[in-house]
């Protein structure tokens, strides 16, 4: 039997993007989810994370979410080095 392989696609990626820039319940609840990760296994952890991507209409695996956040992790960075350059321009 053949199982087809999830993987990332741009409109998930943007729907993510998206969702953490301007969903402000997601990031207060994300961010009560972090104030708590001390006291949570991590698998609970990581489901609850899950949870709350899933209640916003992001059906994610955490292989998905794990790429999604390396890949907004280096968007952030390319973004940052631009900037940088652009800034080193107009000295």
């Amino acid at each position: 039997m053949f199982f087809k392989k999830k993987s990332v696609t741009f409109d998930k990626a943007a729907k993510f993007n998206y969702e953490l820039d301007t969903n402000e319940t997601l990031k207060e609840t994300l961010l009560k989810l972090s104030l708590s990760r001390n006291k949570m296994k991590k698998e609970e952890y990581l489901s609850e994370l899950l949870r709350l991507f899933r209640k916003e209409g992001l059906d994610l695996t955490l292989k998905e979410l794990d790429m999604l956040l390396l890949l907004r992790s280096k968007t952030d960075q390319l973004l940052l080095e631009n900037a940088d350059a652009d800034e080193r321009k107009h000295f």
